[in-house]
């Protein structure tokens, strides 16, 4: 369970540093603050394990993200620009497609269930469909290579 919760807490500072914010350690621990997911408790601190796992993917979403953003844009369905894309679900896009191409300790079909998940709490009922199907279909051409 602490994984999602980290996992929840990149994507919020994600979309945070995407609306011009700091997604420094005080809105790491604002963000631990609010979550209780699954019967976590709210208002505990990120372990160093969670905390490692953040600043990974903050860090690494940021060092690749014009990789990232193609990949993303390469595979969405239609003539979706990233500009039309909501900052939520371009948010769940980014660390999912990080997840999906950098980090090998996520198995591919935990990282698109989980963002699944984050798409059906914090975007529209029919983001999650246009999510699952770009983060599909990176997959499916990472199998391919």
């Amino acid at each position: 369970m602490a994984r999602s919760v980290a996992r929840q807490a990149a994507m919020q500072l994600l979309y945070e540093r995407m609306s011009g914010g700091e997604a420094d350690d005080e809105s790491l621990d604002l963000v631990y603050e609010q979550l209780a997911i699954g019967g976590e408790p709210a208002g505990r601190k990120p372990t160093g394990e969670e905390r490692a796992y953040i600043d990974d993917v903050l860090a690494g979403v940021r060092a690749h993200q014009r990789e990232l953003d193609g990949l993303i844009e390469t595979h969405s369905s239609g003539d979706w620009a990233l500009e039309r894309v909501p900052h939520v679900d371009l948010s769940i896009l980014r660390l999912s497609a990080y997840e999906l191409c950098y980090r090998d300790d996520v198995p591919d079909n935990v990282s698109i269930s989980e963002a699944m998940e984050l798409a059906d709490k914090y975007s529209e009922p029919k983001s999650g469909r246009y999510i699952n199907g770009v983060l599909g279909a990176i997959e499916r051409d990472k199998r391919k290579d």
